[in-house]
């Protein structure tokens, strides 16, 4: 509601002259706005969602390996990329979480911690490339602030610790250097600006694997747009810079063969045995699907851990925005540019790699970049606003914008914090694993038995061992409830309640510990009940 009291204060200003606004005015309204990303982004980090999903536990078993000893689980120091369950995870985010472990601790919060950072450093490079675009247009810079700060796609993602995020702040500083360098007059620093923005670019291919298709694009894009005489030099030392951080990748690849393709090729339909026709219209079909206002603005990811099941990825009136402000664009020829025309040649790629995968389509992760283009075009669109020439249309288009983008924001995170909280326990799957598990140490047993559904769960041991309390060093061992009874005798087992039938079946007594989800004031006052706990704890006598 805060949120919402802050719009409303200063959408009411609109109604007098534009100058009405002091520096001081904007700077307050600013200051406020980052105060309420800061609380909403960082509010229950660790408990919503609800739960670490494997990959999770997987990158915070590793950063803490890391923080500790430079080694990863497989002994492997400081690697270049991270073996996981049947795939190899991108180094940036799990370094950056392995900094952080080491500064401030291992913890679940401090894990997710690290996307927070990554999108403050996307919001900072997109505000600041909103600022030169729009030559500091402080009503444009408030819609940015908000849109951004609360876009269901960045909003959700930025509350789970996966490295995705990280390449969405790549991509937006690599895009504020390119506006810098081609378009900015940067005196003699231009080369600076050039090598960085390779290097940047460079840096994208290890934040997410989507980056490996992506980021050559993007380069082959620089060289297709800014292809003129007096740009040779810089697209010249942003390729060399580019050239530069493929070191790595090339040596890791060199000896690994086909580990950065396994996972891929599990995934897509590339390699089905279909006739190229139908894999053409398998692509065209799923590439539409991203574009979709169904995907965008109405269900988004069906998949709970990208999306909350309310609305889409973007927010009904930036997908407006967006398109009157391509109008904008292409019939007004001040505001037709190369740079523009790189962003769109972008935008359209951004889907390509998701189009490529078979499951899963639409899939928020691998789409993300999309929504950055949006965001950027729909600038353009309010833009568009502001320069209706009646002043009266122009003040009402205003503030309809900002009401209508602040009962959007409000509708979202209302929904994230009180509905999508007990929802999420099931999509993350984990949910009070680590109490469960300090539940069964409690009763001091022989031995506690873990039993995994799936294999790439024992993650989530590994990496609560580190926050946990074992003083007595009580030994845990993982067993498959599908192979012999094991002993249980003096013996704890944790178990998924999936596995409920399996265990039912021991012909032992014991006694059954449920850590259920416990719920807020708000939450019994709205009459939300809580779901049941993923994990369970049976003690043996």
């Amino acid at each position: 509601m805060l949120i919402g009291i802050i719009i409303t204060w200063y959408s009411r200003m609109f109604f007098y002259l534009p100058n009405f606004f002091s520096n001081k005015r904007l700077i307050l309204i600013i200051s406020a706005l980052i105060l309420c990303i800061f609380v909403a982004h960082l509010f229950d980090l660790d408990s919503i969602p609800a739960g670490f999903f494997q990959d999770e536990s997987s990158i915070a078993y590793n950063a803490a390996l890391i923080a500790q000893t430079g080694k990863d689980e497989y002994n492997i120091s400081f690697p270049i990329y991270f073996k996981s369950f049947g795939d190899y995870k991108a180094p940036i985010y799990i370094y950056t979480v392995a900094l952080i472990f080491k500064l401030f601790g291992v913890s679940e919060f401090n894990s997710r911690l690290a996307s927070f950072i990554f999108y403050i450093l996307a919001l900072i490079f997109t505000f600041l490339l909103i600022r030169i675009i729009f030559k500091k247009n402080f009503l444009i810079e408030i819609y940015i602030l908000l849109t951004f700060g609360f876009l269901p796609h960045f909003f959700t993602i930025s509350r789970i610790s996966f490295e995705v995020i990280s390449q969405l702040a790549s991509i937006s500083l690599v895009v504020l250097l390119v506006k810098l360098t081609f378009h900015a007059k940067t005196g003699q620093i231009w080369w600076f600006n050039s090598l960085f923005c390779g290097l940047i670019l460079g840096v994208s291919l290890y934040t997410y694997p989507t980056g490996r298709l992506l980021t050559p694009l993007m380069l082959i894009s620089l060289w297709v747009v800014y292809f003129k005489k007096k740009n040779i030099q810089k697209l010249a030392l942003i390729t060399i810079g580019f050239v530069a951080t493929l070191i790595p990748y090339i040596t890791f690849a060199v000896n690994n063969p086909g580990a950065l393709s396994a996972r891929f090729k599990v995934i897509t339909y590339l390699y089905r045995d279909i006739s190229p026709t139908k894999k053409i219209s398998i692509f065209l079909y799923n590439y539409l699907r991203y574009l979709s206002p169904d995907f965008l603005t109405k269900y988004g990811d069906g998949n709970l851990r990208h999306s909350t099941g309310y609305g889409g990825v973007i927010f009904p009136i930036t997908f407006f925005l967006f398109l009157i402000g391509l109008i904008y664009i292409f019939y007004y020829r001040k505001v037709f540019s190369r740079f523009n025309i790189f962003l769109l040649i972008n935008m359209m790629v951004s889907p390509i790699a998701g189009s490529l995968t078979a499951n899963g389509v639409p899939h928020a992760l691998r789409g993300i970049l999309l929504s950055y283009y949006i965001l950027i075009f729909s600038c353009y669109g309010f833009q568009l606003i502001l320069s209706i020439k009646r002043y009266r249309s122009r003040k009402i288009m205003i503030i309809c914008t900002y009401i209508i983008l602040s009962l959007e924001i409000i509708g979202y995170t209302c929904n994230y914090f009180i509905d999508y909280a007990p929802k999420s326990i099931e999509a993350m799957e984990s949910f009070n694993f680590k109490n469960s598990l300090q539940t069964a140490i409690d009763q001091s047993p022989e031995e506690i038995l873990f039993a995994p559904y799936f294999s790439n769960e024992k993650a989530h041991l590994k990496f609560y061992s580190y926050l946990i309390k074992n003083p007595h060093n009580i030994p845990v061992k993982i067993i498959h409830l599908d192979e012999s009874v094991p002993k249980l005798q003096n013996r704890c087992l944790l178990y998924y309640t999936r596995s409920e039938s399996k265990v039912s079946k021991f012909p032992y007594s014991f006694t059954e510990f449920r850590n259920e989800m416990e719920m807020s004031k708000i939450k019994k006052f709205l009459n939300i009940h809580a779901p049941n706990a993923r994990t369970r704890v049976r003690c043996f006598k």
